[in-house]
């Protein structure tokens, strides 16, 4: 799944996502330039990662 992002500036900001959440929803790849995150999500994990990844005070703007 591709989702466009806000908030995600830099490469700690990337960093940050990455440690948080990789172990439990898989590798996740961030384009920063244009503020696109994919990762590979089943249905049922979509609610709780958007809960976590606000939680770490990002936003997740739209699915692409």
């Amino acid at each position: 799944m591709k989702f466009k992002v806000n908030n995600v500036n830099c490469i700690n900001c990337v960093n940050l996502i990455k440690k948080s959440l990789e172990n439990e929803y898989g590798t996740i790849e961030v384009d920063l330039e244009n503020k696109i995150l994919s990762v590979d999500l089943k249905e049922g994990k979509l609610e709780d990662f958007k809960n976590e990844f606000e939680e770490l005070g990002f936003e997740i703007v739209g699915r692409i």
